[in-house]
């Protein structure tokens, strides 16, 4: 041991003594080229440029094999200096063998080489406090809707190389259980495609670093749970439910648990949460309920709302509704060659392009299918909230009737909410802002951005302390519950999904013969759509476009041929 500590630093003042020595050198050959000038000299030469000095070699710190030359600590007692010594070959040469993710394994290095490998669960050959407490932790972790055999707890029992191995078996649950409980057990990926949080995995250094400077280990590791006033209403609910043995409630509970730890873990001061089986949207201001409405949400399938978390920048008033050129190709021109009126009659615009294209579009005004107002929040799955012509859907129950698209039942007082958060002095009101309605569209930036979170919460207490539920329309508690039953087995490893691209994942389906619900796909006047007969009368949108028709993105055209973003 001692002779390791000693190697290590006499190499380092090796190095230093000859970066000194070559600096050394240098001065003394420039004294000697001064002292002794021509003598045919009158005038004194030039001063000689002073010489930079040498740049000292970067010293990397040890890792893999390297490590078994690392120093080791000095001040360990009894059966931990044994354990160090195990612990650096076992960090230096199978460390991949213990420690299952790859990110985590270099925190791992660097956690225990800059303690010289002293143990942090071991005292003595025993358990140490620490280690009693993170145990009891883990053992409880149930109450939080996580599974306890998904974190191995180890007895600390045997020689020198067996407790090196429960050593870093526990460092593996904790920094297993630190994931789970800031990012969840459940890869959102696995769940769906239409699902996207930047998450913030926790770092193994700091994990580990966190622990060992814990005064209370409880509160440290339960800091990784999501820190929201929603989740701990939910774990207080989840331990009711336990008691009376009500099972399926149990699972709805921790699929929604679970679905807390995918947001992000600061809402924003101020704040949009939409909650989509619930089809309602609330605005939430320095931490209060501020404002509430009904919304419209996507139909089941691939035209579900997605799941995400943005920021709203802007409003558009009197939007234009472009039409993709997919649309207009699969769709519109079939129906053109039919009847030279029929977008007309809907409408709808074509322009032409030099380059021989058309353009379709529905100008802006009080039939057009954004409606008069659209909220945008840009994002991968180009959706956004807008106004809508087709009001009476919001008497309905069950609202999922869109393309992915939140249609906002109060639109003009939304507005007047956001704006006087995102900037009270211009003191914009839903009266101002219908003033503003016309045939051209306009832009309100937001000077104070605000977050916008759309959630999947089939359960929630709500300001009265009870719990409530809602019809899990999207399947999404199903496949979780499915996969937690079933035991992790790569259930909290992403997988690839391209958010940016038409792929099956997230792409929406034009309806073939055999399963379009109209009589035919030709722009007929009479159809039956979302299980209501619409028949067109005078005004032309009481009968709207396909519904499978996906507008031009408000932020570019890159992943038109989606089906989200369409307000139909």
């Amino acid at each position: 041991m001692g002779g390791r500590f000693l190697s290590h630093f006499a190499a380092t003042a090796m190095t230093l003594a000859a970066i000194g020595g070559a600096s050394a050198q240098s001065s003394v050959i420039l004294t000697s080229q001064n002292a002794d000038p021509p003598a045919a000299e009158t005038s004194p030469a030039p001063a000689a440029a002073p010489t930079a000095p040498a740049a000292a070699p970067e010293i990397k710190p040890a890792t893999g094999a390297d490590l078994l030359q690392a120093p080791i600590a000095t001040n360990l007692q009894g059966n931990d200096a044994a354990i160090a010594e195990k612990l650096s070959e076992m960090i230096a040469t199978k460390l991949n063998r213990v420690i299952e993710r790859r990110q985590d394994r270099a925190g791992v290095e660097a956690f225990y080489r800059d303690r010289g490998f002293a143990p942090l669960w071991a005292s003595d050959g025993k358990p140490s406090d620490r280690a009693k407490a993170a145990t009891a932790f883990l053992r409880g972790v149930g109450a939080d809707g996580l599974e306890p055999s998904d974190y191995p707890l180890p007895g600390f029992a045997g020689e020198a190389e067996k407790l090196a191995q429960d050593e870093l078996a526990l460092t593996q649950s904790v920094l297993t259980f630190a994931r789970h409980a800031r990012t969840g057990r459940v890869s959102f990926s696995r769940v769906s495609g239409a699902i996207l949080y930047e998450l913030e995995f926790p770092e193994a250094a700091d994990v580990l670093a966190n622990v060992a400077n814990a005064g209370d280990i409880s509160d440290a590791l339960g800091a990784y749970h999501p820190p929201h006033a929603a989740y701990k209403a939910l774990k207080a609910k989840l331990a009711e439910a336990r008691e009376q043995k009500k099972a399926p409630l149990v699972d709805t509970l921790i699929a929604n648990m679970e679905r807390w730890r995918w947001v992000p873990r600061d809402l924003g001061k101020s704040h949009v949460v939409v909650n989509i089986p619930d089809y309602t949207l609330a605005v939430s201001d320095q931490g209060k309920a501020r404002w509430s409405t009904r919304i419209v949400v996507g139909k089941v399938g691939e035209q579900a709302t997605p799941l995400l978390s943005e920021t709203m920048k802007f409003i558009t008033v009197n939007p234009t509704w472009n039409v993709p050129p997919s649309i207009i190709r699969n769709e519109y021109l079939p129906a053109l060659q039919r009847d030279p009126n029929a977008l007309a009659r809907v409408g709808l615009k074509i322009t032409h392009r030099k380059d021989g294209s058309i353009h379709v579009y529905q100008p802006p005004g009080e039939k057009n299918a954004l409606g008069r107002i659209r909220f945008n929040f840009p994002n991968k799955f180009l959706v956004y909230q807008h106004d809508t012509p087709q009001k009476h859907l919001f008497a309905k129950e069950q609202r999922a009737f869109s393309h992915g698209c939140m249609r906002v039942q109060n639109p003009e007082q939304y507005a007047e909410v956001l704006l006087s958060i995102s900037q009270p002095s211009e003191r914009y009101s839903a009266e101002r802002i219908k003033k503003m309605y016309g045939d051209n569209e306009r832009t309100i930036n937001f000077k104070t951005p605000i977050p916008v979170h759309i959630t999947y919460q089939t359960a929630f207490v709500d300001e009265a302390g009870r719990l409530q539920t809602r019809p899990d329309i999207y399947g999404h508690d199903r496949k979780m519950t499915e996969m937690m039953r079933n035991g992790r087995g790569g259930a909290d490893t992403p997988i690839a999904r391209n958010y940016n691209s038409s792929s099956k994942s997230v792409a929406a389906r034009s309806p073939t013969r055999s399963d379009d619900p109209r009589p035919s796909r030709r722009l007929d006047n009479n159809f039956d759509r979302d299980n209501e007969r619409m028949v067109r009368r005078a005004d032309p949108f009481a009968f709207p476009p396909p519904s499978y028709i996906a507008p031009t993105p408000y932020f570019g055209s890159s992943a038109s041929r989606r089906g989200y973003g369409a307000p139909y």
